[in-house]
């Protein structure tokens, strides 16, 4: 995920391989980023694949909310070492 900095990535990792939730939101975030870039890709939209757009987006916003919110409740739980 861009504008995610490196101690974030890290602990996204962490969650990956240890929290279930976690890793089901990050893969369905990386699959609707897929389906919006193929999408995005096209010259031409139909009407249907504008409103698919939309909603992608907003699934896509609403995912990295949560998975913002899990990494900041893992920061709060596990003390930075140093």
């Amino acid at each position: 995920m861009p504008n995610m900095t490196p101690e974030d990535l890290e602990i996204a990792r962490k969650l990956c391989d240890g929290d279930d939730e976690f890793r089901e939101l990050w893969d369905e975030h990386q699959a609707l980023k897929e389906r919006l870039r193929k999408l995005q890709e096209k010259t031409h939209l139909t009407a249907e694949e504008e409103v698919e757009v939309k909603k992608l987006k907003l699934q896509k916003l609403v995912g990295k909310d949560r998975i913002a919110l899990k990494i900041l409740n893992y920061k709060e739980a596990v003390p930075a070492p140093g």
